[in-house]
């Protein structure tokens, strides 16, 4: 009983330090408060408590998820980054939760399928890029989702 409120009060410490975690960027990089750069889980809150941001920082820049919340406590956006650039899949979702944008990053270069929808979960675009590129046939829809327009960017 004794290891276990011992386990208890050193998990409640280090929570506690996580939460209180005042960061302090300058030139795009993280510091913690005796200088050194950040890594780990760093949170942020709204004065009512709920999460607000939430990014996972390695060597002071970001890598890995970012998630930033609505003060309701519904996700907003999901970032992802390595080694400071933006990459991977980016998702955005309005407070009902329903997904507003999709995109792709490659090391800080729009790379892939990107998706737009509207408010009601109507998908409006599709898009394409390579290495920041605009490529493929650009799709959009009507409120609908009848398709209403085409581009091709294909090389030729």
């Amino acid at each position: 009983m004794k290891k276990v409120i011992i386990y208890f009060f050193l998990a409640f410490i280090s929570i506690s330090s996580v939460i209180s975690q005042n960061l302090i960027k300058k030139e795009n990089k993280y510091y913690d408060e005796n200088n050194n750069l950040f890594s780990g889980i760093y949170k942020e809150y709204f004065e009512k408590g709920t999460i607000r941001v939430e990014m996972s920082l390695k060597d002071g820049v970001q890598d890995g998820f970012t998630n930033i919340y609505f003060e309701s406590g519904v996700k907003n956006e999901q970032r992802s980054y390595k080694e400071g650039e933006m990459h991977g899949t980016w998702i955005t979702w309005n407070e009902l939760e329903i997904k507003l944008a999709e995109a792709n990053y490659d090391f800080g270069s729009k790379h892939g399928k990107w998706y737009v929808w509207d408010e009601k979960g109507t998908l409006r675009y599709e898009m394409e890029y390579i290495q920041g590129v605009k490529t493929g046939v650009w799709k959009m829809y009507d409120e609908n989702g009848k398709l209403i327009n085409e581009k091709d960017y294909s090389v030729n």
